[in-house]
């Protein structure tokens, strides 16, 4: 098993502070795929959303930025249609974990496929490995996937996926509550305006939402991806800034602010 470096942690690191501090209502997976396709030597890295074989698919983010100009929606169609493995094991088994290509097909049969002919013609690219995110319902999955031409992914390179993913996955938590939150004040107004008058940081905005809801740190935790001292963390620097000393007090000090929809809406 290839040992990664102190730079893949460093990177790593990096990353989880550009992220976490991704102004709202901004997505940080523009950051996500500049950072994947740096540290793995990618070609094109595409953030794909796609809800079993014959229903929706999307891609969400790209990297580099000269992707963006081609038609990536049709070409994640073709994808699909010519019979990628990738998509296939994961919308078949649910299986979580980041694979590439030659991990679920030998590489004979993948040469065979019309997948195969359309990356290489398109992107010039036939090496791929996929990160899955979390998905809310069964034969839905999305996934980041870095594409580049040459040699196969090794040990570590493989390794680093695999550790990066549980950051991942808890961005994905982290986005998905905060868009979550922007439902539920769309109505109030300067929302984003006040949290920035506040100070509020996008991660205690999804920390608040979830003490509103009378979630406890443990839950609040599981919800998204971090332990329960970081929420006491955050719990401490929200009361704080709203001048609350207590949980009912942050909130409706939050709710006069327009952070947090009234009483009587929710």
């Amino acid at each position: 098993m290839g040992g990664l470096a102190a730079r893949d942690y460093e990177r790593m690191l990096d990353l989880a502070a550009a992220v976490m501090g991704t102004a709202v209502p901004e997505s940080p997976w523009r950051l996500v795929a500049e950072e994947l396709a740096r540290s793995l030597g990618g070609t094109m890295v595409l953030l794909t959303d796609v809800n079993g074989p014959a229903g929706t698919a999307s891609v969400d983010a790209w990297a580099p930025e000269w992707i963006g100009s081609l038609p990536l929606n049709r070409l994640l169609r073709r994808g699909l249609e010519g019979g990628h493995p990738l998509p296939q094991h994961y919308a078949r088994t649910g299986d979580q974990r980041p694979l590439a290509v030659t991990d679920v097909v030998e590489m004979s049969v993948w040469r065979r496929t019309e997948a195969y002919a359309t990356l290489r013609e398109v992107v010039g690219v036939v090496r791929h490995i996929a990160i899955p995110l979390p998905a809310n319902e069964r034969g839905r999955f999305r996934t980041f996937v870095v594409h580049r031409d040459g040699g196969d992914f090794d040990d570590r390179e493989r390794s680093y996926v695999r550790r990066l993913q549980p950051l991942l996955v808890s961005v994905d938590r982290f986005v998905r509550q905060l868009a979550d939150w922007g439902e539920a004040v769309r109505e109030e107004p300067r929302p984003l305006e006040s949290a920035a008058e506040a100070k509020l940081t996008p991660r205690e905005l999804a920390v608040l939402s979830l003490l509103a809801d009378g979630m406890t740190a443990e839950a609040i935790g599981r919800r998204l991806g971090i332990s329960n001292r970081t929420v006491h963390k955050h719990t401490e620097n929200l009361y704080r800034k709203l001048a609350a000393t207590d949980r009912l007090t942050a909130v409706l000090r939050a709710q006069s602010l327009g952070l947090l929809p009234s009483a009587a809406t929710r």
